[in-house]
């Protein structure tokens, strides 16, 4: 069975450069619309001040999809002293817990920049996975003992493009990958200007139209639909099964 798992990262709009929640007060609402017609599934990796700001719609989310954590406010952690990185992760890991009832099994590093004392925190803390990798961009050294590594397949744009060209490039990565993790963001879903092209090229009634196409294509080509958490839970089962064996 192809699967897809489909992630969106809850944050503030276009994040460093604007300091507005239009994706979470309207793009959200609307993607949440937009599964439930479809019956996906999703990870949304939630920052922790988005979480204070709109707990309301985050425990929303709990009851259908899978939360996981995009750090307190959408630092870097990779200029942050070690120290802060522990901070901030269990700030925000209590927040989330706090909202949903359940602990985040998984962690994604705001940027896709994370460094191997950012793992080791989460792995301490007992997270259960970590999605800070992209294959798109250069990780050396990006994984913990025990902490399992799901990097992200394609970049968020990728899903704003002409869908005669992004049916393509899905085809391909459905044909031979066991696993193809897509990323979004709400604030795609409302008009955005005044920031660099890729960032608000097609969005806003546009994004939401080729990604209810997207979401359509795969759907009525086989994909399964995953969480990131399901991922990570059927890794660790093969590999403690392959560990009984050497035993």
């Amino acid at each position: 069975m192809l699967q897809v798992a489909f992630t969106v990262d809850v944050e503030q709009d276009v994040p460093p450069f604007l300091q507005t929640w239009q994706g979470v007060e309207k793009g959200l609402p609307t993607m949440l619309e937009l599964l439930a017609r479809y019956n996906v599934p999703a990870t949304f990796f939630v920052t922790g001040l988005a979480a204070e700001k709109f707990p309301g719609i985050v425990a929303e989310i709990s009851q259908k999809h899978e939360v996981a954590c995009h750090g307190h406010e959408h630092e870097r952690f990779d200029i942050l002293a070690v120290e802060e990185q522990r901070k901030r992760i269990e700030k925000a890991t209590d927040i989330l817990q706090r909202l949903t009832g359940e602990k985040p099994l998984g962690f994604r590093a705001p940027y896709f920049k994370a460094t191997p004392q950012t793992l080791a925190i989460l792995k301490q803390i007992g997270y259960m996975y970590d999605a800070s990798k992209a294959s798109y961009k250069r990780s050396p050294g990006l994984s913990y003992p025990g902490l399992v590594e799901i990097p992200n397949t394609l970049p968020s744009s990728f899903l704003r493009l002409p869908t005669w060209l992004s049916f393509r490039v899905l085809s391909f990565c459905l044909r031979f990958l066991p696993l193809v993790v897509l990323d979004y963001h709400p604030w795609e879903l409302v008009k955005i200007s005044s920031v660099r092209l890729d960032l608000r090229f097609a969005t806003g009634d546009k994004a939401l139209s080729r990604l209810d196409k997207v979401i359509g294509y795969l759907t009525t080509h086989g994909a399964e639909f995953v969480t990131m958490g399901k991922v990570a839970s059927k890794f660790q089962r093969r590999e403690a099964s392959f560990s009984h064996l050497l035993t």
